[in-house]
């Protein structure tokens, strides 16, 4: 009992420590764009300048991903992590420090290298650390501590905007990233050691289940993880169109007012996390998490339908963005339960690296497919092709979940 007690307060540990470092992950992505109308009055530069260090931000994540995992997976995730978030908050210190747009799009590709190394490193602690009946809800609290960062980002960046300017909200936002980076070495020991290097193992994973090392071309071709990386592009496609359009889009469909949209997308953000927390119980306590997807995907895709008719009051589309919201949301733990059910053993830094990839390439194709829609005036259109990219995830989901099924991983649990 008291060994017990000890592995549950080390996992707490551990969950706590990499979940504030996800939260500095997000945090550290919506950082800029509250700060665009300043930004631009300030160096004299267009929306659309701006918007390509946002996306030259995701193309450094996307780019950083996989090559992250691998040494996560060969190495241990310990320094890499912290290398990462220290090279993510110098980056913004150093925004703030030298106001030019041209290195500022050049510090933004630095930034997105180094925020890169989240998912792969903490997915890669958490799969060693945390029992497998106990996966669900850790990456649930890690999910939910990631759309917190959300959350906080525009508050507290616009609060540091206007207690003294633009620069010193990046400085500041960039000296919180040091503060982290120094918890982090604080606490190095909680997080697997580099030694154990390339025979990285799933702690509480049956001893008789071999390691199986994968190369670089041998691994991205590996089914099962090809279909959740697919997986993850059109859930974030989704999302992208959602969040990224909404406060353009509904004022458009519904002649409501801007603040009326942002409250609708915010009270959408806070079901997703709702949700995330309730989809870490059923993720540990349902063995089709396919299911589960498929389920709550399908609710989502109806009420995603519902807010594209704008022939309707506006009330039933911010009802039909809160139920899709929490649904979207409980899925999320389910969905990386079933990327660490289908990776081989040995290998969890390169399976979370290249699913994760997914989010940093819808990033960069989402606003580009979405704001051709807003520019064709076909704006309900926005809401169909979410609806129709969430349908897209639920033959991913149901793919991936025969694959699983197959796995030693499930047959274990059982």
């Amino acid at each position: 009992m008291i060994k017990q007690g000890s592995i549950l307060h080390k996992e707490r540990k551990v969950i706590n420590l990499v979940s504030s470092a996800h939260f500095f992950s997000h945090f550290f992505i919506l950082t800029l764009p509250p700060l665009f109308l300043t930004i631009k009055e300030d160096l004299g530069v267009t929306f659309t300048q701006l918007g390509v260090v946002v996306s030259v931000y995701a193309v450094g994540s996307f780019v950083g991903q996989y090559p992250m995992g691998v040494l996560a997976d060969k190495y241990g995730p310990r320094w890499i992590l912290i290398c990462g978030i220290l090279t993510v908050s110098l980056a913004f210190i150093l925004m703030g420090l030298i106001p030019i747009y041209w290195f500022m799009v050049g510090l933004a590709l630095i930034a997105g290298l180094g925020d890169s190394v989240f998912h792969p490193a903490n997915f890669v602690v958490l799969t060693a650390t945390v029992a497998p009946e106990r996966s669900g809800r850790a990456y649930a609290f890690h999910a939910f501590a990631g759309f917190a960062g959300f959350a906080a980002a525009p508050i507290v960046v616009d609060a540091l905007r206007v207690f003294w300017n633009w620069h010193f909200a990046l400085i500041s936002v960039g000296c919180l990233g040091v503060i982290m980076t120094v918890v982090l070495i604080v606490n190095k020991a909680l997080l697997i050691s580099e030694e154990k290097g390339s025979h990285l193992v799933q702690v509480h994973s049956p001893s008789t289940t071999p390691v199986q090392i994968m190369g670089v071309l041998e691994f991205i071709k590996f089914p099962p993880i090809l279909i959740l990386f697919f997986f993850y592009v059109a859930v974030a496609l989704a999302g992208s169109g959602i969040q990224q359009f909404s406060p353009s889009a509904l004022p458009e469909m519904y002649s409501v007012d801007v603040s009326a949209a942002n409250q609708v997308l915010f009270i959408y953000m806070v079901n997703i996390s709702i949700g995330i927390l309730v989809g870490g119980y059923i993720a540990d306590k349902v063995k089709r998490l396919d299911m589960v997807a498929t389920v709550c995907y399908l609710i989502g895709i109806i009420m995603i339908c519902v807010v594209a008719q704008n022939s309707l009051p506006f009330v039933f589309a911010a009802a039909g963005l809160a139920v899709a919201g929490f649904m979207m949301g409980i899925v999320m733990p389910s969905r990386d339960v079933l990327v660490r059910a289908v990776t081989p053993k040995g290998n969890a830094g390169k399976a979370f690296g290249f699913v994760n990839s997914g989010f940093g390439f819808a990033g960069i194709i989402g606003p580009l497919i979405f704001g051709r829609i807003m520019d064709s005036g076909q704006i309900t259109w926005i809401y169909y092709g979410a609806a129709i990219f969430m349908g897209f995830t639920i033959i991913t989901a149901l793919a991936a979940g025969h694959f699983a099924r197959t796995k030693t991983i499930y047959r274990a649990a059982e």
